[in-house]
């Protein structure tokens, strides 16, 4: 305890723990920092840059921290731990980084949560944005913590952010100029109680916020308290946002109320959802710049998408092969094959599996029913994927996803696409989800 009295105390390392030391070493704080793995990632890193800074590993619950003059808690350290929970109780300020950076910064904030889609939107909103001549940086959990990109970025006009729940969590300050939330679907079942549980840390994001963009299809993404301005998007022709999709002509188009805006085929990201989330895109980039949006549709219209992120990889014998390891959880995955199997004049492989968060597999299995031809499963949790889609589909059961792919390639004719997209977490044999793309990409390509 003596060691960590008074001491501004990050909980997890990392790449976002390594920006708060960084960050609080700059005001001249005395920092410790405590991570429960023995060779958590940024150490060396650490010892490097901060020699004095004393890195405690092992078990949260040795330690009190209830004498602590900060805790900085890491995103994936729920708050509800019980050393956390205990100091908390004893009146310890808790924050994360983002909570550090909402009260350091003056540039107005535009700040997007959802289950789904955060990457593809905040990324959208930059290059549109950018192309309108604001100086734009786009941070958070698409990569760039929010701390390192405050000290490195210079002259910012706008913030455009994306927030894990997690890190709303620890978010009390933020103040958004304007608020987003795409969409709640089940995740992360295994760090909440319930999806109404996982809901109320989403809706953290619209505290104190200017404006709300909601998705009108999706109740529990609508502010529960009072918002100055509120901006809904999507729905149909005869209930809408400004901004929706209309799918009931030849084209599928993304309106402006009455007007079509772009359609489907002049977008390079593929896919129903997609057009969603440029209604969603344009609602911000509308009420942030004023009708001036329509000069930013070139840049939203060149916009490649994302790596991981329903990515084709390769036409390998007439085959085409699409990588969406970013496909984390079963809504993400639900809308990635719904999305691709529009245009397929084959049969469409889905390639599932991995570290499966308690979450329930049966809307996933419906998607399958109904689009999906043949499932390939590995991974932890590929057992629990095999008993929902049971009768649906045929599955095979793979030891890993080299296997799996192998497997595909031996019964995939001309014609046929397959889809990589876990509906599951990583972490079960890969570092992360790029390292799982990327040895995807590799198994496909070899």
């Amino acid at each position: 305890m003596a060691k960590i009295k008074n001491k501004h105390v990050v909980i997890g390392l990392g790449k976002t723990g390594l920006s708060c030391v960084r960050f609080l070493k700059r005001l001249d704080c005395e920092v410790a920092v405590i991570d429960t793995r023995t060779e958590p990632p940024g150490r060396q890193e650490l010892a490097q840059e901060f020699p004095t800074v004393q890195l405690y590993c092992g078990e949260l619950e040795q330690f009190d921290l209830s004498k602590a003059q900060e805790l900085v808690v890491s995103p994936g350290i729920a708050i509800s731990t019980p050393a956390i929970a205990k100091a908390i109780a004893a009146g310890v300020p808790c924050s994360g980084d983002v909570e550090l950076f909402a009260k350091s910064v003056d540039a107005p904030v535009i700040a997007v949560t959802g289950s789904n889609g955060k990457s593809t939107v905040v990324s959208i909103i930059g290059k549109a944005l950018e192309a309108l001549g604001y100086n734009v940086c786009v941070a958070g959990n698409i990569g760039l913590p929010v701390l390192d990109a405050l000290s490195t970025a210079l002259d910012v006009d706008v913030w455009v952010l994306e927030l894990s729940s997690f890190q709303l969590e620890t978010t009390h300050s933020l103040r958004a100029k304007i608020a987003v939330n795409l969409n709640v679907t089940e995740d992360h079942m295994d760090r909440y109680d319930s999806l109404e549980d996982y809901a109320m840390a989403k809706q953290r994001i619209f505290e104190g916020c200017e404006a709300a963009v909601y998705w009108l299809c999706d109740h529990r993404t609508k502010p529960i308290q009072a918002v100055p301005t509120l901006l809904p998007f999507g729905g149909d022709t005869q209930a809408h946002g400004r901004f929706y999709v209309d799918d009931s002509g030849t084209e599928t188009c993304v309106m402006d109320g009455t007007k079509a805006v772009l359609t489907d085929a002049e977008l390079h990201v593929r896919g129903a959802h997609n057009l969603l989330n440029v209604a969603a895109c344009l609602a911000v980039i509308a009420e942030f710049s004023g009708d001036r949006y329509s000069d930013a549709l070139p840049a939203i219209k060149a916009f490649p998408g994302l790596p991981h992120r329903c990515q084709w990889v390769a036409d390998v014998d007439g085959v085409a092969w699409f990588n969406d390891s970013k496909g984390t959880n079963v809504g993400s995955s639900v809308a990635a094959i719904r999305g691709l199997a529009e245009n397929i004049k084959g049969r469409l492989f889905l390639l599932a599996g991995g570290e499966g968060k308690d979450a329930d597999f049966q809307p996933l299995a419906t998607a399958i029913e109904e689009k999906v031809d043949q499932v390939v499963v590995f991974g932890r949790d590929a057992q629990e994927i095999a008993d929902a889609v049971a009768g649906a589909k045929p599955v095979e059961k793979m030891e890993n996803m080299k296997a799996a792919v192998e497997w595909i390639k031996g019964r995939a004719k001309v014609g046929d696409v397959v889809l990589f997209s876990p509906a599951c977490a990583s972490f079960d044999q890969f570092k992360n989800y790029e390292d799982r793309g990327h040895q995807f990409m590799t198994a496909v390509r070899g």
